[in-house]
This record gives structure tokens, C-alpha cells and sequence, in this order.
């Protein structure tokens, strides 16, 4: 099986991030939640991007570059799981 590609950091932030905060800016809604393994220190100001409980499938180095308004919305769920954990759940 071969890996699904990443996007580079600029894309992910110009493109598609920003095209999910349109979509959740059209349809009224205030968070917005990504498969993403990565996790957030929301107790500072800005929020910080920090690495996933999963160090294999940590994706935090792509998203270090969101705007803080947009770190504000955004909710990791993953990133406190491994990859067996969201498998199996």
C-alpha cells in the first residue's frame, strides 16, 4: 500500500484550509475538525500546534504555519490517539 501524499505546508494553509473555513463559514458553523494527527496547546495564547501522541503518524510539521485566527476554530481529535486506537474505535 502506498502512502497518501502530503501537501506542502503552503498549500495545506492557502488552499486547503482555507477552502474548509469558507465551507464552515457558509454553513454557520463555529469549529472545524481535521483527521489530522496533531494537537493543540489551546491553554496559550495563540494556540500552539504540538506534535501527535503518535510520533509515526505525526502531521504537526505541516500545520505550524495556520493562522492563529484559524488555530482558534480548528480541533484535532486524532492527536491524542494512535493509529490501532482510531482503528479500532
Amino acid at each position: 500500500m502506498r502512502p497518501t501524499p502530503s501537501p506542502c505546508v503552503q498549500c495545506n494553509r492557502g488552499v486547503k484550509f482555507a477552502e474548509l473555513e469558507q465551507i464552515a463559514d457558509d454553513l454557520g458553523a463555529e469549529r472545524i475538525a481535521t483527521g489530522h494527527y496533531a494537537q493543540l496547546a489551546v491553554e496559550s495564547d495563540p494556540p500552539r500546534v504540538m506534535r501527535a501522541l503518535d510520533a509515526s503518524k505525526d502531521q504537526s510539521y505541516f500545520l505550524h504555519a495556520l493562522p492563529n485566527a484559524l488555530l482558534r476554530r480548528v480541533l484535532f481529535p486524532l492527536g491524542a490517539l494512535t493509529k490501532r486506537e482510531v482503528r479500532d474505535e
